[in-house]
C-alpha cells in the first residue's frame, strides 16, 4: 500500500480528540484506528455503489456503452482488494498490490495514456488467414460504407454481415478496413483519456473530520 492512491491518518494535529487518542489504552486506541480504516473502505464502497464521488457528483459516464451491465470501479472495492494497516498511532488504507494501487490512482486522478500498436505475429497472421471475419469486423466494414457489390448483370447487391463473415477471412477483413479508412497501415500509436472518477475518499479534510468523529465516540464509550 505504498504507491498509487491511499488514505492516511496520523494522530498529530490541533484537534483535541487527536491529542486524547494518545491517552487511550492500547486496545482502545487500536479499536479507534481500525474503525477509521473501516470508515474509509465503507465510504469508498458507497461511492462506487452510488456512482458518485466524495462531493456527491456523478461519475463521468463511459465513452462507449457496454452491453454487459456493471458498476464502474466495482472491482477495486470488492472483498480484500481494498485493505487497511494500523500501526501504533496511524492507519493507512490502500489496495492489495502496487499494480492495483496504480490503476486506482489513474481512475481517481484521471490520466492520458499513449497506447502503442504491436505488430501482428506470424502465428496470428497464419491463424487469421484461416478464420472467418468476425462480427465486429463485419460491423466496422459496413459502417465505413462497403455495403454493395456489382454483379455480372451490372446490378448492385447489398452486402450483409453474413456475406462478409462467410466470404472474408479475418486477415482479408483487416486489410479491407485499412483500405476503407484510406490507409494501408494502421495507427502506430494513439492517446486515450481516462476521466477522473474520485471514488476513493482520501480527501484530507474529509478523513480528518471522520477521524475526529470516530475518536470522539471512542472517548465517550466505556472500556
Amino acid at each position: 500500500m505504498n504507491s498509487g492512491v491511499s488514505a492516511f491518518w496520523r494522530g498529530e494535529g490541533a484537534l483535541a480528540a487527536e491529542l486524547k487518542l494518545l491517552t487511550l489504552p492500547r486496545a482502545r486506541r487500536k479499536r479507534a484506528l481500525g474503525q477509521i480504516g473501516r470508515e474509509v473502505k465503507k465510504q469508498a464502497r458507497k461511492n462506487v455503489r452510488n456512482q458518485r464521488n466524495i462531493r456527491g457528483e456523478a461519475f463521468q459516464k463511459r465513452r462507449k456503452e457496454r452491453t454487459r451491465e456493471g458498476e464502474m470501479l466495482s472491482g477495486f472495492v470488492k472483498g480484500s482488494n481494498i485493505r487497511q494497516r494500523s500501526r501504533e498511532m496511524s492507519v493507512t488504507v490502500g489496495f492489495k498490490n502496487d499494480v492495483m494501487s496504480r490503476m486506482a490512482a489513474a481512475h481517481q486522478e484521471g490520466q492520458t495514456q499513449t497506447i502503442r500498436a504491436r505488430p501482428m505475429s506470424e502465428k496470428q497472421k497464419s491463424d487469421w488467414r484461416n478464420e472467418p471475419a468476425s462480427q465486429a469486423q463485419a460491423n466496422a466494414i459496413l459502417r465505413l460504407g462497403w455495403s454493395t457489390s456489382r454483379r455480372r448483370d451490372g446490378k448492385r447487391k447489398k452486402i450483409s454481415r453474413k456475406y462478409i463473415k462467410e466470404n472474408l477471412t479475418k486477415l482479408q477483413a483487416l486489410g479491407l478496413l485499412h483500405e476503407l479508412n484510406g490507409r494501408r497501415q494502421g495507427k502506430k500509436s494513439w492517446k486515450t483519456k481516462l476521466p477522473a472518477r474520485e471514488f476513493f475518499p482520501n480527501d484530507a479534510q474529509w478523513v480528518k473530520q471522520m477521524a475526529f468523529e470516530v475518536i470522539t465516540k471512542e472517548l465517550n464509550r466505556g472500556n
